[in-house]
């Protein structure tokens, strides 16, 4: 986004859609309805910072092959570069800047020149620091793209006149149908990626143009919520009935008079006794009579002003004004909304409870009904929409092969289950049988696929909001960026203002960058395979090494010692006396809700895990954990087969879903999809994770995920991980009493 008032918009399309007619009639238009326009067309090439340009593109440096992107993008940067001090001004003088070409030319035309879509990805990046970053290049508030078929397109460049930079009919570019069919699927491939700064305008319906006129009446729609105020009013006829004016409120009670503060006593008793839950007490909370916006905008207050709250409550509750004409930032970040993301795959479900911030809420797998189709014949499973179409096909194929499996599976398990049941015939009713139907489905979801589709609700603040968006926003996957872009679209209609003021698109490109170069490095420095076997449990650190070594914060509140003294004092008393202050405050604990205070926070256990990622998807839901993280996800790891499926002689079609998984992700990664092909793996390949947390917090997991109701693969990973404390730390083993 710019940074004065003005906008900045740009009119790209692959050459020969009509880039330059549209640009000239919307800089007509704009000037007509009042505002002060600027334009730019790219290349300059009457500028003398085009020449690399026009060199290249005459072909003086070499055919499009032998121009690399990189060194073809340095061309056109530095001409964008010359302008930019010009464009910048415009802005801030508060103008509609309205450019021919930019940024999006270069990473469509020069993005053409790599195979795989990963690479291309790559090249994004680097390109956006290149312009936006290093050079300063201002960053277009958003850019309309043309989309015409490029045999038609190579067909209308013939028909222009002679332009000043070549002597050919055709530049290099223009010249390649190759070329220019490639750049219009880079083009449909970036307004997918990046809906925010690029959409899609056809300018053909039926394979017939559509009119000069009718594109150009689109183009105006869509502009016109972006633009500023204008600078030339056009003059309006005298109205019979003068507008009342909207009402005024005040940001905070510092700027309202005494008089304005409350209402008469009795209405305001009235009216705060439904806004509060307590009257009289210090203690209170707000009631869901006062939105959630009033609620924040009066909390956001408290900071600026010496008066009550709760007058504050009375004075949102009866303001005339929209709470969105007051949202700020802090008033966004202290409200909480409620989204949905329906149908997206279990990968990408995963990736959004990252955020340990929010709540969430998923569709268990037993109650999806897999072994299901659709109304339109089709299993509930995500398909990469940017797959060219034979690999596209293929991926379906394997998956609808994998999900007939399952679903075979599900019906012969579950009558391998009514076999085994001693419930009488009368008892076996509709309701029996398809309990036992989910109940087979729930030993066999360890061969769905990870692209499986689930729906995620979440409940989250906008500051909690914020972090999943940008989490998602600078992640490999295709569908988490989609995902990221649509939750900031649907969080800002119902939270105004929402991360205008955060840069959350400044905060995914920084992390997007160092991610892509840590990625480069980890290529480049590590070994390209897979490490031997390792244990499946691994304590790889442990700090304090000595558990009694927490002495000194255990008793820090009953002291008036230094924390360092007390360290020197406890560390020469005998080991009972050690041993009698660390029983003393483990206390008597009665149950597993009882837990000893904030002391154990000192103690931290890392580990490297190997588990099927049904077990990392129920151990993720843990919120007081530090340094969760996941590798790519892949079928190289192994998986188990369930002592039921032995049971059931269904051995060979379990397997089967595995060596089918094996197949089409090895066919995704030789395809250059190694971010996509993670949607081949199932639910019960193993991955390798790692976790930190602390010793109060064992307390919590070991007990709770020991307990009879958890799937035996995570009652055995977890009774491991405690196996291996009592190693290291016995008295903190032997406190954590309710394992299992």
């Amino acid at each position: 986004m710019s940074t004065g008032h003005g906008v900045f918009i740009v009119v790209e399309g692959t050459d020969g859609s009509g880039k330059g007619t549209q640009f000239k009639l919307l800089a007509d238009r704009l000037t007509a309805d009042g505002h002060d326009v600027e334009t730019f067309d790219f290349p300059q090439y009457e500028q003398p910072s085009s020449y690399f340009v026009r060199e290249y593109l005459n072909g003086k440096y070499g055919s499009l092959d032998q121009v690399g992107p990189y060194t073809a993008s340095l061309f056109y940067a530095l001409d964008r570069f010359e302008a930019s001090s010009s464009i910048r001004k415009a802005l801030e003088e508060g103008k509609v800047v309205l450019a021919n070409r930019f940024v999006g030319s270069s990473m469509a035309h020069q993005g053409t020149k790599f195979r795989h879509a990963e690479e291309r990805r790559g090249y994004f990046i680097w390109l956006d620091n290149l312009e936006f970053e290093m050079l300063r290049v201002p960053r277009p508030t958003f850019s309309f793209v043309l989309r015409m078929p490029p045999e038609i397109a190579q067909s209308l460049v013939d028909q222009k006149a002679a332009r000043t930079y070549t002597d050919q009919k055709r530049d290099i570019h223009e010249a390649s149908l190759e070329h220019l069919t490639k750049a219009a699927e880079v083009y449909d491939d970036m307004c997918q990626l990046f809906p925010k700064d690029f959409t899609r305008i056809d300018c053909t319906r039926d394979g017939q143009l559509v009119d000069i006129a009718s594109i150009n009446e689109i183009l105006w729609q869509k502009l016109l919520p972006l633009l500023p105020a204008k600078k030339h009013k056009k003059p309006q006829a005298a109205s019979a009935k003068t507008p009342k004016p909207a009402p005024v409120v005040a940001e905070t009670l510092a700027q309202v008079t005494p008089d304005e503060k409350s209402l008469p006593a009795p209405e305001a008793v009235a009216t705060l006794d439904e806004l509060v839950t307590a009257m009289e007490s210090n203690v209170y909370a707000i009631t869901d009579k006062l939105s959630s916006g009033k609620a924040a905008l009066a909390i956001a207050g408290l900071s600026q002003h010496g008066n009550s709250l709760r007058d504050d409550i009375i004075r949102r509750m009866h303001a005339d004004t929209d709470d969105s004409s007051l949202a700020t930032a802090s008033t966004v970040q202290l409200q909480a909304t409620r989204l949905v993301v329906e149908n997206g795959s279990l990968l990408l479900s995963k990736k959004i409870e990252w955020s340990r911030l929010a709540s969430y809420v998923e569709r268990h797998t037993r109650f999806a009904d897999y072994d299901r189709k659709d109304n339109d014949g089709n299993y509930r499973y995500h398909t990469p929409a940017h797959l060219d179409p034979k690999l596209q096909e293929q991926y379906k194929a394997y998956m609808d092969q994998i999900f007939n499996l399952y679903s075979e599976m599900v019906h012969l398990l579950t009558d391998h289950l009514k076999g085994l049941s001693t419930l009488s015939k009368k008892s076996q009713d509709t309701a029996w049988e398809d309990a036992l139907r989910r109940q087979a489905g729930e030993v066999l979801r360890g061969v769905l696929p990870i692209a499986a589709k689930t729906d995620v609700a979440i409940y989250a603040t906008g500051l909690a909001l914020e972090s999943i968006i940008t989490s998602l926003l600078s992640d490999d996957l295709p569908e988490a960026h989609e995902a990221g872009r649509a939750l900031l679209l649907e969080g800002r209609k119902v939270l105004p203002h929402f991360m205008e003021d955060t840069h959350a698109a400044d905060q995914a490109m920084y992390r997007a960058t160092a991610q892509h170069k840590l990625r480069k490095l980890a290529n480049t420095s590590l070994p390209d395979h897979h490490a031997d076997r390792t244990p499946d449990v691994q304590l790889v650190d442990i700090w304090p090494r000595n558990e009694l070594d927490v002495l000194p914060e255990m008793l820090y509140p009953y002291s008036n010692l230094p924390l360092k003294e007390l360290a020197r004092v406890t560390s020469s008393w005998p080991y009972e006396r050690k041993v009698e202050v660390f029983d003393a405050y483990m206390g008597n604990r009665k149950n597993h809700a009882q837990r000893p205070g904030r002391a154990l926070e000192k103690i931290h256990y890392s580990w490297d895990l190997l588990s099927d990622f049904d077990t990392f998807r129920d151990l993720q839901r843990h919120r007081h954990v530090d340094g969760l993280e996941w590798q790519q996800l892949t079928p190289r790891y192994g998986y188990d087969v369930p002592k039921v499926i032995e049971e059931a002689d269904l051995v060979d079609q379990y397997e089967a879903c595995f060596e089918l998984s094996l197949r089409l992700h090895s066919i995704m990664q030789e395809a250059g999809h190694d971010v996509e092909a993670q949607y081949a793996t199932l639910l019960g390949h193993k991955l390798r994770w790692k976790v930190t947390y602390n010793a109060r917090e064992a307390f919590h997991l070991h007990e709770l995920r020991t307990s009879p109701h958890n799937r035996q693969n995570i009652q055995t990973l977890v009774r491991e991980m405690h196996e291996k404390i009592a190693e290291k730390h016995p008295h903190i083993a032997e406190a954590i009493k309710f394992v299992g």
